[in-house]
């Protein structure tokens, strides 16, 4: 099952790898949700909410795919026009633009679960517009139902989730296209990063 839950990260090693696959700092990392067979992160779960000095720093993309061998597959669907074509689904499959619009709004139920309720009423007071980014957006913060914004975002979404169905749909053309979504015999020296002393 590609599906998977959320589990306590090793904070110091799960942090420098996911930095080394990503190329930058991920967000507060708060667990993985599925690791390769080398057990590598292939979906981060990150804060929605963190402080930044003296802000909070709100971000609704709560999963992100950090596998560099599944993040480069699917880029190049993108760039093969996938955004555009799973767009046009939405518009030509009722059924499935009804489950895709289920699954946004339980992904903005996934995020606010995520922040204390004490939190989440001084943000609706003293922050309304970024509550809003929390609390009304969709998958990766996406606001409006027909679009797709990012492939990347609903892979990590259904992965981190279980319930996005471009995101499924995404993960079986790859299987597919036989790409090696567990990993190859070579993939894991991306996200090797140097011991610590």
């Amino acid at each position: 099952m590609i599906v998977g839950k959320v589990a306590p990260i090793s904070a110091s090693l799960d942090e420098r790898i996911i930095t080394r696959q990503l190329g930058r700092r991920p967000r507060p990392v708060t667990g993985v949700c599925r690791r390769c067979r080398y057990g590598y992160p292939q979906v981060a779960a990150t804060a929605p909410v963190s402080r930044r000095g003296e802000r909070w720093d709100i971000f609704p993309t709560v999963y992100w795919l950090t596998c560099p061998l599944l993040a480069r597959a699917i880029s190049r669907l993108e760039a093969q026009g996938w955004i555009l074509r799973y767009e046009e689904r939405l518009a030509q499959e009722p059924a499935f633009a009804a489950a895709m619009d289920a699954a946004h709004k339980a992904a903005a139920r996934d995020r606010l679960r995520r922040v204390p309720q004490e939190l989440q009423e001084r943000l609706e007071q003293e922050h309304p517009r970024q509550w809003r980014a929390l609390s009304e957006t969709g998958v990766a913060g996406i606001r409006s139902h027909t679009g797709v914004k990012c492939l990347h975002a609903h892979v990590a979404d259904f992965i981190g989730r279980g319930d996005n169905p471009i995101g499924q749909a995404v993960l079986e053309q790859l299987a597919a296209e036989d790409v090696p979504i567990n990993g190859t015999d070579a993939c894991w020296q991306w996200c090797t990063v140097e011991e610590e002393a």
